[in-house]
């Protein structure tokens, strides 16, 4: 993507080369001049820089905002992880109270779950696609063990991901340990 400043100076290089063309050469087999047809490309151009402007979504946070070893679960039931440390919210589609990124826009999205086995041992959680689970990490190797996955998905304006930590699992987190972290690759 070239910034505007080198639109510009593309525009004048063009407009400059132009003008010493002889008049036969300045015409396409349309009857368009070549200083028109490069003006509509930088046109569209510049429409399809600011569109992707806006199709800008990326998030990356931590499960807890302490540095102080951070242990939960095991629960009794399975359990929404609240990753509340925020590193990177661009587009503000994921929620640090809720523990859900929100589609703002369809796309192809790159979605990545990392997290650190907690005081029970094992560790399996999933990521959850409006209810239904997308991918897992388990890992039974002990306390401070980890686990790591993630995937493209499509995803529809308004499909919600989470993180499930599943009943007599455990996790923890030392603001950098355990990540859920996503962008938007291209929009569709």
């Amino acid at each position: 993507m070239l910034p505007s400043w080198c639109l510009v100076v593309l525009a004048v290089c063009v407009v400059v080369r132009a003008q010493t063309l002889p008049e036969t050469e300045k015409t396409d087999e349309n009857g368009g001049t070549l200083l028109q047809q490069l003006i509509a490309r930088v046109e569209k151009l510049e429409r399809e820089r600011e569109d992707r402007g806006e199709a800008q979504v990326a998030f990356s946070a931590s499960l807890v905002t302490s540095e102080q070893w951070t242990h939960h679960g095991p629960f009794n039931t399975h359990t929404t992880l609240v990753f509340k440390k925020v590193t990177t919210n661009i587009g503000n589609a994921y929620n640090p109270i809720t523990g859900i990124f929100t589609a703002p826009r369809k796309g192809l999205y790159y979605i990545r779950f990392t997290g650190a086995v907690g005081d029970s041992g094992s560790l399996n959680a999933a990521l959850q696609k409006n209810g239904v689970s997308m991918f897992e990490i388990y890992d039974t190797r002990g306390t401070h063990g980890s686990g790591s996955n993630g995937m493209t998905l499509v995803l529809e304006q308004s499909d919600q991901l989470w993180i499930t930590l599943l009943s007599g699992q455990s996790i923890f987190d030392q603001t950098r340990l355990s990540t859920f972290s996503g962008f938007l690759v291209f929009p569709m």
